[in-house]
């Protein structure tokens, strides 16, 4: 029966797994075909041909087995499923499947030949239809999700955006892009910086790629493969489609429109709303047969949409923004009358964004024993009406263009038992951000009082940008070799690696160029008396670099069938080509050399396993579990995968990873040493500021002010001047590191369903800061009420605006801030998620996981540019390190998919998120401890305080604002009440969010099911709120959440009871979807994909589920397909009596006649269920639903293959037993669907690579 089962299952196999197989099993970048041949004598055949095909290339290798009658066989992108033929003259030919699990990388196979014919059979077969569920991972321990481009298809997602790819993985929070930024996301609470994305094993600096030419894409949360590194959150891999035998081709078109768009129409331009046109394609073939192939694809888009600027906003949007139209007005009138406008030439009325990207791809095969593989890549996009916000005019922004492109060079090569691959990797991009006025920028504090009562108080802009103009030029040289051996019997697999990675950069940009002036009110604006005037003046262009070395020596070690390690050292080197100038002065005043730059080598261990509870645990001769090699099972929820199925599977380890050290915060220490001609900084305040003259500073920008005024004849120090700003590096500065262990489990359950659970924890060390070391500790007073400590005197501060200035906190006056760049903040984080998923008998799949993240990081109040945790705040001394929740906390959020196969010609899918809100700090709008910078908290002033009732603005606003704010904020407030706030101590309300899509595939006119046309429903929630509530009492479902963060703003200061005058933003924290100025529409997409040339798939359910004739294959036809594949085991028992030397008794094969004719009928009558099944499902059924309801079934054939194995093991002597095949003795059902791999193959076994 075990033979009967494994060649049920293969009937199985060719009816159903090949078609997900062909769409699942994709992911890893090299398979590795390994074995040997046998006679039956089992002495090793020497000069046995050998050949594999891949099933989803149709490309064919060929090797001999050497003097062991072993041999070897690199796939490099071969898609997993192979069939291997044998031959040897004297012998019969022989032929097996061969599947691997998801991302196994060792497929081994064991060819006994023999005298006789053999029939087909199969090896490590894997019907993973679970393919919207996790599946396996390709080392012990690890946690990840493989993703293919046939479930991105399916589902609603944009799969050439890689980060928004990542967040499909449980846990992963993503965060949104804007007009200058990408979209990232961020892992285990680790800043987003601190990712790495891949594409064919290497770097690839760019976030997206043509769709049609993703073969795969791998989201990795935890891994303990030494050969994985760079990177202390989480790693996006991706690999690109390669050239086959077959000629294929795919084209899409999506559009978005929008007449499709709905939304309510208080603004076009903040209704989100845009036309979208974007085409992609991709096409490869062979040049050789066999040995040289191409491919490319390519992608382009338009986007337009309506400038979102303060110009563009009507009543209820500047409501909702926080201003009243009243103001808004005289603020447009006033600086027009400076001659300012709002708008200039040049400037479009919609924001047009530009993309493409291209991708060639040629792989040739040199031989039997190495592959080459070149690849290009290229991309570029314009985009015009970029860094404009809603409180700005559009003036302030400018034009965004970019270019960039890469070649690649990859060699694999093998040499018995050794397999080498090389990888090479250069690139250049560049970015160039131009502004549309070359002025200072101004910023205006503006008072209103709105329609619901409240006073709100926003800053509106207007003049230059402060981040404009921008050129960065961009070279990245990275190359990678890894050596690797497999072990006699594949146990273990040793690995050595090298990595370089050299990066270089010309950033031709100086932030706040042409100056900030600010004006504390509309009056102000008037008059044009500025309270504050800053400006960074510098002279070049700053040079970055950095050269990243790695060496890694690990084992994958397969102990057993039931427990599954990797384990290994990795070590990493920084240096940095720049090397600061020494400034002297600085050496003597503050005992730093300016001159240092960061250099480290270090090693971090690793150790991850796998252990799947009562498994076997021999090797020989027998396969580990379907769900084997980390991560959650992924044996499919139709019951096919899984050594006992009620069986758990344990996965963890521990080990350090190291992220990388940004090359541009050594190019900041280059620029600013503190020495003539370097970076300084212009401060003043009062009457020191100077009187602006926008008409000549838009005429010649070198009339904009370099000095401060004098005013008077003996003006103080304090007000104005010069001061030259210094960064440098602490003697431990290290890249960021963190020790990451993690403990899960999973179950699968009820056949069809899996359960998991997955901890994790993170310990980071050396994070990235900086304190200022000119900062004068010894607060020169403390502010009344509140005790905050003031680090500039009383005197400093301008009483009419209560500006003061970074001079009056310098411990050396003639520098600025002496930043000193540390390693020593540290992280934690804690994660549970909670996952199901599985498929119901109607074909349905579904996916549902819970995420708590518990995240907290040290801060002061200086942060660290280019990188680190979030931003940062203060109440006390900014120097002093101080834990609190990470601003990447995510404290709690909920994924859900699903796909339902309504018919064969349609499915629906859909994406659910609900997520917990972003932690936020209630914020001052002004420095008010003097140390120079904007980024204090505000206390929480009780209106009942007897001390402040003199202050009615503060005790009236505080008081309006508990009465009627959000109902969050006041949570918030009251909990901290005549306090100082805590940083992240307020949250905004939790993000719901459901995307739909429908696929309609028709057969009609030729089709076949080539083309299938999308109905995308993005933002469902929205469009559910307008049709339940009515655009006039909408409630905010699914509407963006960005909460206002200041609660005071610094109006003035009182020298007589060293107080600072408050006036209370009464818009704080107003977070309720339905309030937010930006309204997402509800938007119905349409996306059409055309397959042209041989399509794989199409073959695959032609040949399967085609009779003769192109006809449908009828129930007579799939009852004989599997009879001729399904012999009797009693049977097969009896006939390797001779060629085995069994020694049967005549009473044995009597007693095994007779419980082959007692199991003949069963195995008929099973055979012709399952025949029945099939003809019913037609000639192109979706193969979801067919594995659903052959679940049970599978579980009936799993009972006899159980009862026949207690009774052919009774009815043999021990001795007869150890010589039969484990093809007829052992479960084959333990290895997945299908069976054993021939005498000694390793059936379902998923080693690690």
């Amino acid at each position: 029966m075990p033979v009967v089962l494994r060649q049920l299952s293969l009937a199985l196999l060719l009816l159903l797994a090949a078609l997900p197989a062909a769409g699942a099993q994709v992911g890893s970048t090299t398979d590795i075909i390994m074995g040997r041949v046998i006679g039956a004598d089992s002495a090793p055949v020497i000069g046995a041909r050998i050949e594999v095909t891949s099933a989803e290339t149709g490309i064919t290798r060929r090797k001999t087995t050497n003097e062991r009658g072993e041999f070897s066989i690199i796939f490099p992108d071969g898609g997993g499923s192979y069939t291997l033929r044998a031959n040897f003259i004297g012998y019969a030919p022989y032929s097996v499947a061969v599947q691997r699990q998801a991302d196994e990388d060792r497929l081994e196979v064991v060819v006994r030949l023999t005298r006789n014919p053999q029939v087909l059979q199969t090896v490590t077969v894997r019907a993973n239809n679970n393919r919207d569920t996790q599946q396996d991972r390709p080392t012990p321990g690890s946690t990840e999700r493989n993703l293919t481009p046939a479930q991105l298809d399916r589902l609603p997602v944009d799969k050439g955006d890689l980060a928004s790819v990542a967040t499909l993985a449980p846990g992963v929070v993503g965060t949104a892009a804007t007009d200058s930024t990408p979209a990232t996301f961020s892992v285990a609470g680790q800043p987003t910086n601190q990712n790495q994305i891949t594409l064919d094993g290497l770097s690839f600096g760019s976030g997206t790629v043509p769709q049609e030419a993703v073969r795969s894409t791998r989201v990795i949360t935890s891994t303990y493969d030494v050969s994985r590194g760079q990177f202390t959150g989480g790693q996006v891999a991706s690999t690109t489609r390669g050239g086959t035998n077959n000629v294929q081709g795919t084209v899409s078109y999506a559009l978005r429109d929008p007449s499709l768009e709905f939304v309510d129409e208080s603004s076009a331009s903040f209704g989100q709303k845009y036309q979208q046109n974007s085409v992609s394609f991709g096409v490869g073939g062979p040049v050789v047969q066999d040995e040289v192939f191409v491919f490319g694809a390519a992608s382009l888009s338009r986007r337009t949409n309506p400038l979102s600027s303060l110009t563009a906003a009507d009543a209820l949007t500047l409501a909702r923004l926080g201003a009243s139209p009243d103001s808004v007005q005289r603020f447009l009138a006033r600086i027009n009358s400076y001659g300012v406008g709002a708008t200039v030439p040049g400037i479009p009325d919609q924001r047009l964004a530009d993309q493409a990207s291209a991708i060639v791809r040629l792989d040739w095969s040199l031989g039997d024993e190495h592959t080459l593989t070149l690849r290009g890549d290229w991309r570029g996009a314009l985009q015009d009406g970029t860094r404009i916000s809603a409180f700005s005019v559009p003036s302030t922004g400018g034009n965004l263009r970019t270019m960039g492109g890469g070649i690649m060079a990859t060699l694999t090569s093998t040499v018995g038992r050794f397999i080498n691959e090389g990888r090479i990797y250069q690139s250049s991009d560049r970015q160039n951000t131009e502004p549309y006025l070359t002025a200072p920028i101004g910023r205006v504090t503006v008072a209103s009082v709105l329609a619901t009562g409240e006073q709100s108080l926003t800053n509106l802009q207007f003049g230059g940008n402060p981040s404009l103009p921008q050129e960065t030029h961009g070279r990245l040289l990275e190359a990678t070799d890894e050596l690797s051996w497999v072990s006699a019997g594949g146990a273990h697999r040793f690995k050595l690696g090298a990595l370089l990675n050299a990066d270089r950069s010309t950033v031709g940009q100086i932030a706040n160029r042409y100056g900030s002036f600010f004006y504390n009110s509309l009056a102000d604006l008037d008059a044009n008396t500025p309270s504050q005037f800053t400006r960074t003046i510098a002279g070049r262009d700053r040079l970055a670099g950095s050269n990243n070395v790695a060496l890694y020596l690990g084992d994958a070690w397969r102990t057993s069938s039931a427990l599954q390690m990797t384990y290994g050292l990795r070590v990493e080197g920084t240096r940095f080509p720049n090397e600061p100038a020494l400034n002297p002065d600085v050496e003597t005043l503050f005992g730093r050399r300016t001159d240092r730059t960061p250099s480290e080598v270090h090693a971090s261990p690793r150790v991850g396993f796998t252990y799947f509870v009562g498994a076997p645990s021999t090797l020989a001769g027998r396969g580990a579990p379907a769900d084997a090699g980390g991560g959650r099972p992924g044996g499919g929820p139709g019951g096919f995968a899984g050594f006992n199925q009620g069986s758990w599977i344990l996965r963890g380890g521990i080990g350090e990873f190291r992220g990388r050290i940004s090359s541009n915060l050594v190019a900041s220490a280059v620029e600013a040493t503190g020495l003539p001609g370097g970076q300084s900084t212009l401060t003043c305040i009062g009457a020191a500021v100077p009187t602006p003259d926008w008409g000549a500073y838009l005429a010649d920008a070198s009339s904009i002010p370099t000095q401060c005024v004098a005013a008077g004849p003996t003006p103080p120090p304090t007000a104005f001047g010069q001061r030259r700003n210094v960064t440098l590096f602490s003697d431990d500065f290290g890249a960021p590191k963190v020790w990451r262990s993690s403990l899960g489990a999973s179950r699968r359950f009820w056949e069809r369903y899996n359960f998991s659970i997955d901890g994790s924890f993170a310990y980071g060390i050396s994070q990235i800061g900086s304190r200022d070391l000119n900062l004068d500790a010894a607060p020169k007073f403390t502010l009344g009420v509140e005790g905050r400590p003031v680090y500039a005197p009383a005197s400093s501060i301008v009483p009419g605006t209560g500006a003061t200035t970074i001079n009056a906190s310098r411990l050396h006056p003639e520098y600025g801030v002496v930043s000193e760049l540390t390693s020593q903040q540290r992280s934690t984080s804690a994660q549970v998620t909670v996952s199901v998923g599985g498929l119901t008998l109607q074909g349905i799949m579904l996916g549902a996981s819970y995420t708590y993240l518990r995240s907290r990081d040290q801060q002061n109040g200086f942060g660290v540019g280019g990188g680190g945790f979030g931003g940062s705040s203060t109440a006390g001394d900014p120097n002093v390190l101080e834990w609190g929740t990470s601003d990447l906390e995510r404290r709690h959020s909920v994924l859900a998919t699903m796909t339902y196969p309504v018919r064969a010609w349609l499915d629906l899918t859909a994406i659910g998120r609900l997520t917990a809100g972003q932690a936020f700090t209630p914020t001052v709008s002004g420095d008010v401890n003097g140390d120079g910078s904007r980024n204090d908290r505000a206390f929480i002033y009780d209106p009942a305080n007897p001390a402040i009732q003199g202050d009615t603005a503060l005790v009236n606003g505080m008081t309006r604002l508990l009465a009627n704010g959000s109902s969050a904020a006041r949570d918030c407030l009251l909990g901290q009440l005549g306090g100082m706030a805590g940083r992240n101590s307020c949250a905004s309300p939790w993000t719901p969010a459901l995307d739909l899509q429908m696929n309609f595939k028709p057969s009609a006119f030729g089709l076949d099911r080539r083309f299938t046309l999308s109905l995308q429903l993005q933002n469902a929630l929205v469009g559910l709120d307008q049709l339940l509530h009515g655009a006039d009492n909408l409630h905010g479902w699914g509407q963006p959440v960005f909460p206002d963060r200041t609660l005071l703003f610094v109006r003035g200061f009182d020298p007589a009871t060293d107080r600072f005058r408050y006036q209370v933003n009464e818009h704080f924290g107003v977070a309720n979807g339905r309030n937010s100025a930006y309204r997402i529409p509800f938007q119905i997409g349409l996306q059409g994909r055309l397959t042209i040339g041989q399509d794989p798939r199409s073959q695959q359910v032609r040949q399967i589920f085609g009779g003769a004739n192109g006809r449908a294959a009828t129930r007579e036809d799939y009852k004989a397909r599997m009879q001729r594949l399904v012999p009797n085991p009693f049977l097969t028992t009896i006939s390797l009596d001779d060629s085995l030397k069994l020694g049967l008794t005549p009473e044995q094969k009597t007693h095994l006649l007779a419980l082959s004719d007692s199991l003949a009928p069963r195995v008929d009558k099973l055979v012709g269920e399952i025949a029945d099944m099939l003809a019913g499902a037609g000639s192109n059924p979706d193969p979801q639903v067919i594995f659903a309801r052959m679940s049970g079934k599978t579980n009936e054939g799993r009972k006899l293959a159980e009862q026949a194995i207690a009774q052919l093991q009774a009815a043999v002597t021990p001795e007869q037993w150890a010589k039969l095949p484990d093809s007829v003795k052992s479960l084959p059902m333990g290895r997945g669907l299908g069976g054993g791999g021939g005498e000694g193959g390793r059936g379902g076994q998923r080693p690690p690579p």
